[in-house]
């Protein structure tokens, strides 16, 4: 976690010194929303809605625009009761998925009153890596509870996401904005892929 505020805190600084050079604007992210499980069958059948948070920092190059650096956590809550079947006595907890994405965010907006308009349809393209893991589970039944040690498995994977959203700039400085995206998560065999859907608070600096 330190390592990433230093890292957050250094792109900040380069973003700031290159704007300050070259007349852009930086912005800062902040949101998070609800993440759907799409594949594979597994994921999707045996794992329900999470929830994500996150945000990043990059430019404003111009008006229609923009490309940051991201950092999000995702995680999905295993569906034990699909699993157990209402079986009496029985009762499981964890093996939640847990999806930490970083990466880069290009954003193109179709904002035909340029810097000045109030609404701004966008589309938006990204890539990186994602971290993930699975938290240890356990199983209980009567008086026995067995443990599941999931949490020593990580592994870090390229991903792709696509999607669309919409600012609306409440000032020339700040907005809120909502997207939806589909997100791609190259792992061996059948890749993952869920679909966040998010809103948050934009920060444009300068003038």
């Amino acid at each position: 976690m330190k390592k990433l505020i230093l890292v957050s805190v250094f792109l900040l600084a380069l973003v700031a010194t290159s704007a300050a050079q070259q007349q852009m604007k930086p912005v800062i992210y902040a949101g998070g929303g609800l993440g759907m499980p799409i594949g594979p069958t597994a994921f999707k059948d045996g794992w329900k809605m999470g929830f994500g948070f996150g945000g990043g920092v990059g430019l404003q190059f111009n008006p229609q625009i923009e490309a940051s650096g991201k950092f999000y956590y995702n995680t999905f809550g295993f569906d034990w009761d699909k699993l157990i079947g209402g079986a009496s006595g029985v009762s499981g907890d964890g093996a939640d998925f847990q999806a930490i994405e970083f990466g880069v965010d290009l954003k193109y907006m179709f904002a035909a009153g340029g810097q000045t308009a109030l609404l701004k349809p966008y589309v938006v393209l990204g890539g990186g890596f994602v971290n993930v893991k699975f938290t240890d589970a356990t199983i209980t039944g009567g008086t026995t509870t067995y443990m599941i040690p999931f949490s020593g498995i990580s592994e870090t994977k390229i991903n792709f996401s696509g999607g669309a959203g919409l600012d609306y700039m409440m000032s020339p400085q700040m907005g809120i904005w909502v997207e939806g995206r589909f997100l791609l998560i190259a792992t061996e065999g059948e890749s993952i892929s869920f679909l966040p859907i998010r809103a948050g608070i934009k920060f444009l600096l300068g003038q």
